[in-house]
């Protein structure tokens, strides 16, 4: 529980040491999911290099690397649609208990 969250708070109904939970744990998942997505941006950094070294030779690549490729490309955009997601859920939240005097919006 934050500190600006916890002066106060014993005299507000519990549902809003729930709000409090949800949004610590929307905030964990946004964070593994921001990890996934640098992760899979990185394994796609390194396959377009593989790319252009393949390119040099005047090779094309071969068809399981434009698989894996085309693959990393869709999760990515999952992933930062996810985020997203994730995003407006946690400040939404947030904004909530601000307006309730339990949390400090951030930018």
């Amino acid at each position: 529980m934050s500190t600006a969250a916890r002066r106060g708070t014993e005299n507000f109904p519990p549902e809003w040491a729930r709000i409090e939970r949800a949004t610590e744990e929307a905030s964990a998942v946004l964070g593994r999911w921001v990890q996934r997505a640098r992760g899979a941006e990185e394994e796609v950094e390194r396959l377009r290099r593989a790319l252009d070294e393949l390119g040099q030779g005047h090779t094309a690549p071969s068809d399981e690397t434009s698989r894996e490729i085309r693959r990393l490309k869709a999760e990515n955009a999952a992933l930062r649609a996810r985020m997203t997601q994730a995003r407006k859920r946690v400040t939404g939240l947030m904004q909530r208990l601000a307006s309730l005097g339990l949390a400090e919006v951030e930018p």
